[in-house]
């Protein structure tokens, strides 16, 4: 009766040196994925902070470019109505 219950205690432990076996490798494993998504996430992150960077110099750009137009396009204006002026000048110059 004694060496059933020592025989069934020894399958016991060897079945926890194995499942400790197993979780040991799983844990190995899982930390090497973790860092490998360490790795990913830190060049995806990169990738976004690049691209957030020309974005903003992209809007930045595209905001002073607004600008120009809208001064060349108050210019523009401003001598077209010059040049109006000028030719009702002519013109009552002409009708005189």
């Amino acid at each position: 009766m004694n060496e059933l219950l020592i025989a069934r205690i020894e399958a016991k432990i060897t079945q926890l040196g194995e499942a400790k076996r197993n979780l040991e490798q799983q844990t190995v494993r899982l930390r090497e994925e973790n860092a490998s998504m360490h790795l990913i996430n830190k060049e995806l992150q990169k990738q976004v902070d690049e691209l957030n960077m020309k974005l903003s110099e992209q809007l930045h750009t595209g905001s002073k470019t607004v600008e120009r137009d809208e001064q060349l396009r108050g210019t523009t204006r401003h001598r077209i109505n010059e040049l109006v002026k000028e030719i009702d000048e002519c013109i009552t110059l002409l009708n005189k």
